[in-house]
């Protein structure tokens, strides 16, 4: 069961028509987590993400993650200290730091349920 997804809130676009909004990329409310973390879990027409395209959170099978701390990015493994959910997000490292793009939902899962801990 993936747990994550139902803490993701869309973000309203305003007062725009409905053929305007399809254009558009959706974004999701960050997650706060404990010890000033943040997990941005965001997909979109626009983001690093399977679809890429809008549709419901629920039928992503990836996501493009980033993570901050107390406002900063910070990578996986400045925050994990579980070596299965580093080297799970170590094949969709960017040079960006905190930066994932097309993370699987499942690894996705891993490292929530770890931050919300």
């Amino acid at each position: 069961m993936v747990t994550f997804i139902k803490e993701l809130k869309r973000i309203p676009r305003g007062d725009v028509p409905d053929f305007v909004a399809a254009a558009m990329p959706q974004f999701y409310e960050a997650i706060a987590c404990p010890n000033d973390v943040v997990l941005s879990v965001q997909a979109s027409m626009a983001h690093y993400s399977t679809p890429k395209k809008n549709v419901a959170a629920e039928e992503y099978e990836a996501f493009e993650v980033t993570l901050t701390k107390k406002g900063d990015f910070v990578a996986v493994e400045d925050i994990v200290k579980d070596p299965e959910i580093i080297a799970a997000f170590k094949p969709y490292k960017t040079s960006g730091k905190g930066a994932y793009p097309f993370v699987p939902v499942e690894v996705i899962e891993q490292l929530y349920l770890y931050l919300k801990k």
